[in-house]
């Protein structure tokens, strides 16, 4: 008390009202300056997914919204945030979807262009290129060298173009590496690198014939660095190459048409939803005896990626489905996502586990670089440490880092951030690697 009596004092004595005087003085030209220097910027604000975008020469402020879905591609991340899109690291080719190729280390946005006014309902991210479906389409950007974004005579756009030829209202969205690949009408199209006799096609392409019936409805869809599967009535379909056994047919014969995945041993009275392909293997979840819910993967497994853990017999490949052992293998999955040679699947419990490859920490299960394994070889819950994000509500992982969403809507990425993917400020200068969940900067970041 005595302290804050002669601190009043003190504010009370002589010449206490000149120096109030200076100070409120020197703090209008303190901010006069600062308006010269904010001069055609943005208003910083506290709220979270704000846009700072000029479009037309003006600063439109988005309403602060939590994500829906989150998406890791090559050296970049989108977030879906209210119908729009927002997204963070190498734009070499324009894959952020800004209009210039200004790479940013913190998630900007949202993508504007033929976006302008439209809900994407659905979006995915390949190695340098974007897309997103709404209501009255499918819209890509950044990189086309394959004609991965569905038009022909541009090597790159930086703002979203509409897929030349339309496939009709799109229920599943898949990309990577080079490829697009949508479920539209029960029907399975890809364009870019298809995989098929057709090769690359800026036009997307029907997935049929082979093993495939005519009469099959296709629910979804996948896709990798060298082949692609689908699932049709609860029967999984490869093709592509196979080298390393991917197409989990029983062979290693490369195949342009659809092939049946082997349905029987381990597979065995499973119906086949989600499905999801990486480079040079692929995992789908099953559905079986008493609503069992089980992850199979087949193909490579040079990093371990078919998830067999070293409690068990450890192969170079397998060319037929493996059930996914370790702490899953009496665990429901709800999901299994693929990226590189790492998969991550959350389970019914909403809980996430990744495994396989780990160089660059995007299986998300250490700590720092004093407790970290390169090569994961067991599904491993992802590690959270003391950050409370509650469970998992979507991953996506890529071949470097991967990004989820918490069941609040919350958005982390884990792994590398060499080019600004994993949304934090400061970039790869203040975290070059994360090797478990950190959150992203969901604030505002001003670019012209």
């Amino acid at each position: 008390m005595a302290s804050r009596s002669m601190t009043r004092a003190h504010l009370h004595a002589p010449g206490s009202d000149r120096f109030r005087t200076r100070a409120a003085t020197l703090l209008v030209l303190l901010l006069a300056v600062a308006a010269v220097l904010w001069a055609g910027r943005p208003e910083p604000t506290t709220a979270a997914w704000t846009d700072a975008v000029y479009s037309q020469g003006q600063i439109d402020v988005a309403v602060a919204a939590t994500a829906t879905d989150v998406v890791a591609g090559g050296n970049f991340s989108c977030a879906l945030v209210s119908g729009q899109v927002w997204c963070s690291g190498d734009n070499s080719v324009g894959q952020l979807g800004t209009g210039n190729t200004t790479s940013s280390d913190v998630f900007v946005g949202p993508v504007r262009g033929e976006l302008q006014g439209k809900t994407v309902t659905r979006l995915d991210v390949g190695t340098s290129h974007a897309c997103a479906a709404t209501d009255d389409g499918v819209y890509c950007w950044g990189g086309n060298d394959q004609g991965q974004l569905g038009v022909s005579g541009v090597a790159s756009s930086a703002v979203p173009v509409r897929v030349a030829s339309q496939t009709g209202a799109v229920t599943e969205l898949e990309l990577r590496a080079s490829s697009s690949c949508v479920v539209s009408g029960g029907k399975g199209y890809c364009w870019g690198e298809t995989h098929t006799s057709a090769g690359s096609s800026a036009t997307p392409v029907l997935i049929s014939g082979g093993a495939l019936p005519a009469s099959a409805t296709v629910t979804d869809i996948g896709v990798g660095e060298a082949s692609g599967c689908l699932t049709a009535d609860g029967v999984p379909y490869c093709w592509g190459e196979n080298g390393r056994g991917q197409l989990g047919d029983g062979t290693t014969t490369t195949s342009l048409v659809p092939v049946q995945v082997v349905t029987t041993g381990p597979m065995s009275g499973f119906a086949v939803g989600d499905v999801s392909v990486g480079q040079n293997f692929a995992c789908a979840v099953g559905s079986g005896p008493n609503n069992a819910l089980r992850t199979f993967c087949w193909g490579d497994n040079s990093k371990k990626q078919l998830g067999q853990s070293s409690d068990g017999a450890q192969v170079e490949l397998s060319n037929v489905p493996l059930q996914v052992r370790g702490a899953l293998t009496e665990i429901g999955v709800r999901s299994v996502d693929l990226g590189g040679m790492t998969a991550c699947a959350i389970t019914t419990g909403a809980d996430g586990y990744c495994w396989g490859d780990n160089a660059s920490g995007q299986a998300g299960v250490g700590y720092d670089e004093s407790w970290v394994q390169t090569v994961v070889d067991r599904p491993s819950e992802i590690t959270t440490g003391q950050m409370d994000i509650g469970q998992f509500a979507a991953i996506d992982v890529d071949s470097n880092h991967a990004c989820g969403m918490s069941t609040a809507g919350s958005v982390y990425c884990w792994g590398s951030n060499a080019q600004g993917q994993l949304g934090i400020e400061g970039g790869p200068t203040a975290a070059p690697k994360k090797y478990r969940p950190w959150p992203v900067l969901q604030t505002w970041s001003a670019w012209g």
